[in-house]
């Protein structure tokens, strides 16, 4: 599998190039981007949650502490005073850096259900419904934020099965086919719980004809044509 920090520089390159294409056709704004491209390099990490290697998973939970800060930050700016905003923010930050990597470390394994595209989909979706229940971005930015992660997400799936090919001795390792799967094949229940998790956030997302216009939409592709040249 793919290191940390190759994980982390393929995420930023990525996310880079995607920031730079949202920014250049005028879908995004350039806070957007930004963290569009914040969001690409977290979905470079979130399959490692369940990583048992220590500097992942640290890394992982703070970058994830400091969105959930940001996030409360947002959601809470115009209804509380500075001082308990600053304290709701931090509680946040501690709750999900520690809280969250403890819960994750006791009932989860590496490579399990949090390392396929099920997975991937479920915190795509969890992004778009947090952006537009929460943060009060529209329909179709809050889809634009959601495949900036899951973009980040397959970029981690594809570095860690590239690194399943050793190219000098010609054959697959044992890892091979194991980073990107539909779903947990050897916990079929974990596998259902998550479906069924993803089905519910369905109902707090924007609607699903606004993501597939954009993914259907001949007029992002044309307008990045003309700026590539």
């Amino acid at each position: 599998m793919a290191n940390f920090q190759t994980h982390l520089g393929g995420a930023a390159l990525g996310g880079g190039l995607v920031a730079t294409s949202v920014l250049v056709t005028g879908m995004m704004t350039l806070q957007q981007s930004v963290a569009g491209w914040l969001l690409v390099m977290l979905g470079g990490l979130l399959p490692d949650i369940d990583s048992d290697h220590s500097n992942i998973v640290r890394g992982l939970f703070t970058v994830l502490g400091g969105a959930a800060a940001i996030a409360t930050v947002l959601a809470l700016e115009d209804r509380i005073g500075i001082a308990v905003l600053w304290l709701s923010g931090a509680i946040s930050f501690i709750s999900v850096r520690y809280g969250g990597r403890y819960v994750f470390s006791r009932f989860t394994a590496h490579r399990g259900i949090y390392h396929s595209l099920l997975a991937g989909v479920f915190f795509a979706v969890l992004v778009a419904a947090v952006c537009w229940q929460l943060i009060g971005l529209s329909e179709k930015q809050s889809w634009l934020m959601a495949i900036c992660l899951f973009i980040g997400f397959i970029i981690h799936l594809v570095l860690d099965e590239c690194y399943s090919v050793d190219l000098v001795s010609v054959r697959l390792k044992k890892s091979f086919g194991t980073a990107m799967k539909l779903f947990d094949y050897n916990n079929i229940g974990n596998s259902l719980m998550l479906l069924v998790l993803v089905i519910g956030l369905m109902y707090l997302a924007p609607p699903l004809q606004v993501l597939e216009s954009l993914l259907l939409s001949t007029d992002l592709l044309a307008s990045l044509e003309r700026h590539l040249w």
